[in-house]
């Protein structure tokens, strides 16, 4: 080989080496790149999986206490619904004892003042009347007037100069349901 020839292959050695060892040098870091490129991959995987898990059981938990309070509310409202059946039950009752319940009402006519205006419940048009209120006014010596009937379920509404008293059986019952009720949940509910 010549001296021109070898100057050229000992150039294009040399650039094959630097090539070489640049490629090998860029595999290398190529590599390593890839390497870091996937471990973030990797982590940042597992960081979202359980951010994810840990978002999925939040809004399970979520919908679990929601759904329990759901329950419970519609435990509260049948146990308020039971509770005021009962009290319509003891209005009936109470209806259903007429001689109880002619009692009752002549109990309540005591509280009449003279002068009074009464009113009687409209389903007991068969049992008091104008006439039967101007004898338990003689009887009791006071001058009490036929006012009528009203739209409850029994009783007597005075209406006076002072003052009325609604002493329906709704305002009765009502009454004792607001003093007794958590009493009477106990009994019905053991709670």
């Amino acid at each position: 080989m010549n001296g021109k020839e070898a100057i050229i292959e000992a150039i294009l050695s040399d650039a094959r080496a630097r090539a070489n060892s640049t490629l090998e040098e860029a595999g290398k870091r190529g590599d390593q790149i890839i390497s870091v490129a996937e471990n973030d991959v990797r982590l940042y995987r597992e960081k979202n999986m359980a951010e994810s898990y840990a978002e999925r059981e939040e809004i399970v938990r979520r919908r679990i206490t929601v759904g329990n309070l759901e329950v419970k509310k519609t435990i509260l409202a049948t146990k308020q619904a039971i509770i005021s059946d009962a009290f319509e039950t003891a209005i009936k009752e109470i209806k259903a004892d007429v001689k109880g319940y002619m009692n009752l009402i002549n109990g309540m006519l005591v509280c009449a003042e003279d002068g009074d205006v009464v009113t009687f419940s409209e389903s007991d048009q068969s049992l008091f009347g104008e006439k039967w209120l101007k004898g338990k006014s003689d009887e009791l010596n006071k001058n009490l007037v036929f006012g009528g009937y009203g739209a409850f379920a029994g009783g007597i509404v005075l209406s006076g100069k002072g003052s009325d008293k609604n002493l329906s059986l709704e305002v009765e019952i009502a009454s004792i349901k607001e003093r007794y009720e958590p009493e009477i949940a106990e009994i019905l509910f053991g709670a």
